[in-house]
């Protein structure tokens, strides 16, 4: 009894790490329609070994091409993140350039780069912030306080803690109620 205990004493300490596992990264490529540099940004993501297991590459159409550079589709969603994170300090995050890439909340950048493997990792390693995608859901402030994503973890975290905490209740309830059994048993085998 003492081996089953043990057993699902340990399976509970490792419970959290499975739950937490780690969703891929959001890395939004804002384009303009024939960019011969946004078609080299996507290459290169494509080129690395993460790709499609540590991240994921989202393409927004910021131009519908980059002749006339007219308006796409999501130019207003490229305008309100480049503005965003250009309040936050990124001097680089700019609507007004192809391809506009953003990363979590550590990298925004209107320019082609083929170094951003380690902030991929990064994002990674910190778990997705996804700006973008708090900001086309309308909110404000997602460089700050990013209370989208706080609550969206916070749920997923509340669910874990539940779960864990009625299968210890489970567990001791059984443990105990064989024990209470065992004691019993005992008692009535010493009376004979």
């Amino acid at each position: 009894m003492k081996k089953v205990v043990f057993f699902v004493v340990a399976l509970l300490c490792f419970l959290p790490l499975s739950i937490n596992a780690k969703e891929k990264v959001k890395v939004y490529m804002f384009e303009a329609g024939g960019c011969p540099y946004c078609e080299k940004q996507m290459e290169y993501f494509e080129s690395l070994d993460s790709y499609g297991t540590k991240f994921e590459v989202i393409r927004k159409e910021l131009y519908i091409d980059h002749i006339e550079w007219k308006e796409g589709k999501d130019y207003d969603l490229g305008k309100k993140v480049a503005t965003e994170f250009k309040k936050a300090g990124f001097e680089d995050a700019s609507y007004q350039g192809t391809p506009f890439v953003v990363i979590s909340d550590i990298y925004a950048a209107a320019s082609y780069n083929t170094k951003l493997e380690s902030v991929i990792d990064e994002a990674y390693e910190a778990g997705d912030k996804d700006i973008v995608s708090c900001i086309e859901k309308g909110n404000t402030n997602c460089l700050n306080t990013d209370a989208e994503v706080k609550t969206e973890s916070s749920s997923a975290g509340v669910i874990a803690m539940t779960l864990i905490s009625a299968v210890t209740v489970i567990v001791v309830y059984c443990v105990k109620s064989t024990l209470d059994k065992k004691a019993i048993i005992e008692a009535i085998e010493k009376r004979k």
